[in-house]
């Protein structure tokens, strides 16, 4: 039997405490400190839903400004590339929300910006660690607590990058690349279990992340931007919503595109 044959051992239960809309989703956001996953604790918040945040124990987390997104009681230390801190803070949300509906894996770093002669293997074997097999840390930790409900939603962000590419960054290129393929990988396995595993692929999105690429190879890319202008966190949120709500409930193993039309595919 090949092991595209082979009976799945995912619970096909159907749920019995679904949410019916976001405002009733309970929701676990990785890389919640600033960037894009700020942003998205912030909308899910907004709309109602239960948010728990999570991002590396040394991370700056908003003040208790109005503006926060998140109460100091409801962000968690994690370290994506550290199953053992993944675990702990997944424990800890499941039990501060009484379950898990939704989780989104906004953690990742973009390592140096340079030719790949010049990348060490240390550095590109630092880059796949915490954006691609965190991401299938991360995977593991959620996934069973949301298969046994028989409802879930996973997201992870990939990037542009992982579509087509950018020169000077291999390691994160290929790490962004092997997000698309864990992503279908694992959407097909969940596929009867009520759960659906999908990614976003931003293009340039104005993020702390995004300064730390040189100013000329900025220029260069947002040449290749249909609508002439970089993306915002604000506007991943809105797409990141959706995913992960449960309208979005026929969607699995799919790659959202949010590049202003440079990446259509």
């Amino acid at each position: 039997m090949s092991p595209e044959t082979a009976p799945s051992t995912i619970p096909t239960a159907p749920a019995t405490m679904a949410p019916e809309n976001i405002a009733q989703s309970r929701c676990l956001v990785i890389g919640a400190a600033s960037g894009i996953g700020r942003a998205t604790a912030e909308r899910l918040r907004a709309s109602g839903a239960a948010v728990v945040g999570a991002d590396l124990p040394s991370a700056r987390w908003p003040g208790d400004q109005v503006a926060s997104p998140l109460p100091k009681d409801s962000s968690l230390p994690m370290d994506v590339a550290d199953p053992e801190s993944v675990r702990a803070a997944v424990s800890s949300a499941v039990r501060t929300l009484g379950g898990l509906d939704a989780v989104v894996n906004c953690a990742g770093i973009l390592g140096p910006v340079a030719p790949a002669l010049a990348t060490s293997v240390e550095d590109f074997e630092r880059i796949l660690r915490i954006n691609l097999t965190g991401a299938f840390i991360v995977s593991q930790a959620v996934l069973p607590t949301m298969a046994e409900a028989g409802y879930g939603r996973l997201l992870h962000i990939s990037s542009t990058a992982g579509k087509e590419g950018v020169v000077n960054m291999p390691a994160y290129s290929a790490s962004k690349a092997g997000i698309l393929g864990l992503v279908k990988s694992l959407a097909k396995e969940y596929a009867v279990s009520g759960v659906t595993v999908n990614a976003l692929a931003p293009g340039n999105v104005v993020t702390p992340l995004f300064q730390e690429v040189p100013a000329e190879q900025q220029a260069a890319q947002a040449a290749k931007i249909p609508m002439g202008r970089f993306g915002t966190p604000a506007e991943a949120a809105a797409l990141i919503e959706f995913i992960v709500s449960p309208a979005a409930s026929y969607t699995t193993g799919f790659v959202f595109d949010l590049s202003g039309g440079r990446a259509t595919y």
